[in-house]
């Protein structure tokens, strides 16, 4: 039996919201970002998006998206679901939204995304803290 391909990544953005047209389908991506900025470690983010894009898949997959804090290479978010792909031509683009992100410390964090426990993409973002006045 031939191995199911790996999906292909096109895009992975961090942003504040995306916006899902009804009318086009066209999807519009608001507020990119590679940083936040907190007062205080530990912090709750109230709100963000991961925007993904892929293509090159062919059948049913079962995604996962984890947020890794990465000095210490520990999880502090994760969730998923099934995709599937018609065929390998189709792009698929969705949307993750994150409500209540812990962010435990400041430095380096990194998204990652998984189909079939195999990595697709990954993403990295810092937190840090307000700057000094001088």
């Amino acid at each position: 039996m031939a191995q199911k391909p790996n999906p292909i990544a096109l895009a992975m953005v961090v942003c504040d919201t995306v916006i899902d047209d009804r009318k086009t389908g066209k999807k519009s991506v608001i507020g990119m970002f590679n940083n936040i900025t907190v007062s205080k470690v530990p912090a709750l983010h109230p709100r963000l998006n991961i925007f993904i894009s892929m293509t090159e898949g062919n059948g049913d997959y079962t995604c996962k998206l984890q947020c890794i804090y990465v000095d210490e290479n520990s999880p502090v978010a994760e969730l998923g679901g099934p995709i599937v792909f018609k065929n390998p031509q189709q792009i698929i683009e969705f949307n993750f939204e994150l409500c209540g992100l812990p962010l435990p410390k400041y430095g380096t964090y990194r998204f990652d995304f998984y189909c079939n426990d195999i990595i697709v993409i990954s993403r990295k973002f810092t937190v840090l803290p307000p700057k000094q006045s001088q």
